[in-house]
């Protein structure tokens, strides 16, 4: 699925302060000697949790309010809010955002529940909206994971970051290629219903197999970026899969990445990369092929390929 006419304007993260050792932290739960070996084959030194009450919302508006920094409420033409675990069930995150953000109410605001895909997912559906509208449109994303996290699993536990980000796209020059894969044969791999269940070797059976295949024909297909040398911007599973994925398609030294600062945040970990900057692979040219995927609870794979030029662009903590 191809859209035309849109570009990133800004993308701005937030995580929480509080960055927990990983190692120490899950040594009192397993040993140390059993810690050490998870630490090992995640990848996840730290990660960052918020504190008690934190919702999603208290990590989200800071990245808006970042990202929609100089630009007039009237030109903004809907929110998107991709999350699993706002405290409420409803209101939508989106809607809370509208008025918190001193947005006009006659703005499309909704939410979309994809977790690991998520902002992939959202930035399709922001695009579209972009079209739709004329207008400029502020994506948010974001989870408070530690809330759904049983804190006796130690393997689920070392993986589970809290961030959230705001990425506001415009009309503009750039061309997008989308692209999905869904098999909900593989739910039971990573399920969230009280708190996070995962089947890692599930999970990675699946980043091996299908998601590779499916991102190896993407790059083939999509005449966006086949036959250029893309910067990868993958969801932040794990560092191991990320590193043999990158491996698979040939992008490990295009490779960006939040995970070894903030571990798996969720469907917002690759905006967080791009936040935090692809300052060192950029083009001289001015605008940059780049390929995004998000992979995981579904189980599901999305993608997408454009090009990139200048952007506003940072991380905060609170």
């Amino acid at each position: 699925m191809r859209i035309e006419g849109v570009d990133i304007e800004a993308v701005f993260g937030c995580v929480p302060a509080n960055a927990v050792d990983n190692v120490a932290g899950l040594t009192a739960l397993v040993g140390e000697e059993k810690a050490e070996s998870i630490v090992k084959a995640t990848g996840f030194t730290t990660r960052r949790v918020a504190s008690e009450g934190t919702d999603v919302i208290d990590l989200a508006l800071p990245a808006a309010k970042r990202a929609l920094e100089g630009t007039d409420p009237a030109d903004i033409g809907g929110i998107v809010a991709v999350s699993f675990s706002s405290r409420d069930r409803f209101p939508a995150l989106s809607a809370r955002l509208q008025h918190a953000l001193g947005l006009p109410t006659s703005i499309a605001a909704y939410d979309v529940s994809m977790a690991c895909s998520g902002w992939v997912y959202g930035l399709c559906s922001a695009a579209q909206m972009v079209r739709l509208t004329g207008k400029k449109v502020l994506l948010v994303d974001g989870d408070v994971q530690s809330l759904w996290t049983d804190r006796s699993d130690a393997n689920t536990l070392a993986v589970m970051g809290d961030g959230a980000s705001a990425t506001l796209l415009a009309p503009g020059d750039g061309v997008w290629d989308f692209a999905f894969y869904t098999d909900g044969g593989g739910a039971d791999a990573l399920r969230c219903r009280e708190t996070i269940s995962m089947d890692g070797f599930g999970v990675f059976r699946f980043v091996a197999g299908p998601v590779r295949k499916f991102l190896t024909s993407f790059i083939q297909e999509s005449e966006l970026i086949v036959g250029t040398d893309p910067v990868f911007v993958p969801h932040q599973a794990n560092m191991y899969m990320v590193r043999q994925l990158a491996d698979a398609l040939k992008l490990r030294e295009r490779t960006i990445g939040s995970g070894a600062k903030y571990a798996n945040t969720g469907s917002c970990s690759a905006a967080l990369s791009m936040a935090d900057g692809m300052d060192d692979l950029s083009s001289a040219s001015g605008r940059t092929p780049v390929l995004i995927a998000g992979f995981g609870a579904g189980l599901s794979a999305a993608a997408i390929a454009t090009s990139v030029g200048a952007y506003r662009k940072g991380v905060v903590e609170v």
